[in-house]
């Protein structure tokens, strides 16, 4: 007798008449012929892994990957599979070296931007392409996970480094209208800062061009008048215009309040007269 598990089914092999069983068993307990033995198989779907898979891309470049596959064998081939493969070990081998063929395959028809930009729709095209490579292995296809798509070191700078400079420049965009505006306002600071130093530059030297107005006609009205004065003296004493200027240096020396000194010709000469 034999046991098979809920989640198991086998067709028999005898070991002594080396005839292989057609019939497919399910769980339970099973008699059979002696020297028979169970050739099982999973009645549930089993995941296959295919870690990090190395395939080139569209444009040439390296793509390294993992996924995940859920399969079972159709139970209405087990007698087949079992002819091709021998056992589920085999059958696994020949599956996972025809999944690794897909995925190389259907890497092939993708660029690097899509595996960043449709990545959904690139699992979706894998399990379409595993689904018809699988096909002649009477496989039954459920499910596929596609993870950790790994692009090569540089490229994955540049893309960061491309994305770091659309962030700058929507961020220099948001900021052009607020520095414009900031600039503008300066620039109108400035034009009022200008126009008040032009403005009071103006009234400084129209104030000083009165002053040396005013000054200038004081100057003029007082030699205006001292030469009046003179002249009327020089009139009313009959004096020469000689004897006016002895009479101007006699009143300067005269009046000066520190010590003067005379530069004369040699040999000089002074006179008195009592």
């Amino acid at each position: 007798m034999g046991r098979l598990n809920t989640d198991q089914i086998a067709i028999s092999y005898n070991t002594i008449s080396k005839k292989l069983s057609r019939e497919v068993q399910a769980s339970g307990l099973h008699l059979n012929a002696p020297g028979f033995t169970f050739i099982k198989f999973p009645s549930v779907f089993t995941s296959m892994e295919f870690d990090d898979i190395s395939c080139l891309n569209q444009d040439g470049v390296s793509i390294n990957l993992d996924a995940t596959l859920q399969f079972k064998a159709d139970p209405n081939n087990i007698y087949e599979i079992v002819v091709q493969f021998k056992d589920f070990e085999g059958y696994k081998r020949i599956l996972y070296a025809t999944g690794r063929a897909a995925v190389h395959d259907t890497c092939a028809h993708f660029n690097t931007t899509a595996f960043q930009s449709m990545r959904g729709f690139f699992q979706v095209k894998l399990l379409e392409e595993m689904k018809n490579t699988f096909t002649p292995f009477y496989a039954i296809l459920r499910d596929l996970q596609v993870n950790n798509v790994r692009r090569p070191g540089d490229f994955e700078t540049a893309v960061k480094d491309k994305e770091a400079a659309k962030e700058n420049i929507k961020i220099a965009e948001n900021e052009r209208p607020k520095l414009l505006t900031q600039a503008r306002t300066e620039y109108q600071k400035a034009l009022k800062q200008a126009q008040i130093i032009n403005e009071r530059a103006e009234t400084d030297s129209t104030i000083i061009l009165n002053q040396a107005d005013a000054e200038a006609q004081a100057v003029r009205a007082r030699y205006s008048t001292e030469t009046e004065s003179f002249a009327k003296l020089k009139n009313k004493m009959g004096l020469t215009v000689e004897s006016l200027l002895n009479y101007m240096a006699i009143r300067i020396i005269g009046s000066s309040k520190n010590d003067v000194y005379i530069n004369m010709k040699s040999p000089a000469q002074v006179k008195y007269e009592l």
